[in-house]
C-alpha cells in the first residue's frame, strides 16, 4: 500500500511540475507576442505624427506671400526731410526654389515724418536649417517713389536683414526680421554720383504663406 501511495504522489508531483512549465510557457509566449505588438504600434505612431509633423517645420518649393508691417528709425542726421522716423506695410509675392532660395517682388506704403513713399522692388530671402523654426536672411532693392513731389522726394534704396519663421499650420508662418534700411536721392543716378544717404534701423513683422 506504500508502494501504491508513493507512485501516486510522484505522478501527482509530476502532472503539476509540467503542467506549471506549460504555463510557464505559456505566459513567456504572450508577454513576447504583446511586446511585439507594443513595439509595432510604437513605431506605427511615431511614423504617423512624424509625417504629420513634417509640414509644419519643412519648407518646400512653390508659390509664396509675405505681407509685413515694419517700423523704422533714422541713424546720425535726422533733420532732413524722410529721415527721422517711418511706419509702413509692404506685400511680396514670388517663388520658392527646395527649401532655401526664394526670389519675388514686392511693393509698398511707407509713412515718414515728412510724408509718404511708395517702394517697388526685388525681394531675396534664403532659408536655413530643417528645424521648425527657421533662420533666414534677406535683401531688398529697388526704388522708392513720391507722386507730389517725383524730383525731389524719389529715392533708391537697399534694405538687407536677417529674421526668423515660426509655423503656425501647414502653409501659415510669422516672420520677425530686423535689418538697415539704407536710401539716395536721385542724385546717385547722375553721372557726377552725388547725393545725400539717408538710413535706418527697421523691424518687420509679418505672414508668410506658402502653396
Amino acid at each position: 500500500m506504500k508502494r501504491l501511495y508513493t507512485v501516486l504522489i510522484a505522478l501527482v508531483l509530476t502532472a503539476s511540475f509540467a503542467g506549471a512549465q506549460i504555463v510557464t510557457e505559456r505566459c513567456w509566449h504572450l508577454d513576447k507576442v504583446q511586446f511585439l505588438q507594443h513595439k509595432q504600434d510604437f513605431w506605427r505612431s511615431h511614423t504617423l505624427y512624424s509625417t504629420s509633423a513634417r509640414p509644419y517645420s519643412a519648407v518646400s518649393g512653390g508659390l509664396y506671400n509675405i505681407t509685413e508691417v515694419q517700423y523704422g528709425f533714422g541713424l546720425a542726421e535726422v533733420d532732413v526731410p524722410f529721415s527721422e522716423h517711418y511706419a509702413g506695410i509692404s506685400n511680396v509675392t514670388g517663388y520658392m526654389f527646395g527649401s532655401g532660395l526664394a526670389l519675388g517682388g514686392g511693393i509698398g506704403y511707407n509713412q515718414y515724418n515728412d510724408g509718404y513713399i511708395v517702394p517697388l522692388y526685388a525681394d531675396i530671402r534664403y532659408f536655413m536649417g530643417q528645424q521648425r523654426v527657421k533662420f533666414f536672411l534677406v535683401g531688398d532693392g529697388g526704388f522708392m517713389m513720391n507722386f507730389e513731389n517725383f524730383q525731389d522726394y524719389s529715392r533708391v534704396f537697399v534694405n538687407s536683414g536677417a529674421g526668423l519663421i515660426v509655423p503656425l499650420n501647414k502653409n501659415l508662418r510669422l516672420s520677425f526680421s530686423a535689418g538697415l534700411l539704407t536710401m539716395w536721392d536721385r542724385d546717385l543716378l547722375n553721372d557726377s554720383g552725388a547725393g545725400y544717404r539717408d538710413s535706418f534701423v527697421n523691424m518687420k513683422l509679418g505672414l508668410l504663406f506658402i502653396k
